[in-house]
């Protein structure tokens, strides 16, 4: 039971590492698609001037961003950020009370069959956290992948003095 604590600590740690820098893709794709639009009709007036002298790109401009505005719903990165931002709450929690029970593990301060109890517990949490709507589907990255087990390295190094190699 022990190692598949520790094992568990571990791979909620990643999870929760995953699921952070999948919201921050996801804030800066909405943030960037807003910002567009905004420039793109705010602009829209001021380019009166601009139009005589270059009509082509600021007609692009223009039909880009209606077509943007028009498939946007279809862009649900809004969505994916509201949900990863609740998930990720939960996981940080979460990742606390696996680390109070590894704590008590190592102390000595629980028992095998508490420890099991607890254990079990909190994968049925795991499991009703981790578990996404039908129609919430994203792909994690090697990118992402990558910096979640920099991050592991550093995290398993700072409060466990662990200290593994990873290739990145």
């Amino acid at each position: 039971m022990r190692n598949q604590i520790w094992a568990e600590l571990c791979n909620l740690r990643f999870k929760g590492y995953c699921l952070n820098f999948l919201m921050g893709k996801f804030q800066k794709w909405d943030r960037n698609i807003n910002i567009f639009l905004a420039i793109a009709s705010s602009g829209s007036i001021a380019a009166w001037a601009i139009w005589d002298s270059n009509p082509l790109i600021w007609g692009g401009i223009i039909a880009l961003s209606q077509v943007i505005t028009v498939i946007k719903p279809y862009f649900p990165y809004y969505k994916y950020v509201k949900e990863l931002n609740s998930k990720c709450l939960k996981i940080d929690v979460l990742n606390i009370e696996f680390e109070r029970l590894w704590h008590k593990i190592q102390n000595g301060l629980i028992t095998s069959e508490q420890s099991a109890d607890a254990y079990f517990e909190y994968r049925k949490e795991i499991a009703e956290i981790l578990n996404f709507n039908d129609d919430i589907l994203f792909e994690v990255g090697n990118n992402i992948i990558n910096k979640s087990n920099f991050k592991m390295k550093i995290y398993l190094k700072n409060n466990y003095g662990i200290d593994i190699n990873i290739n990145n």
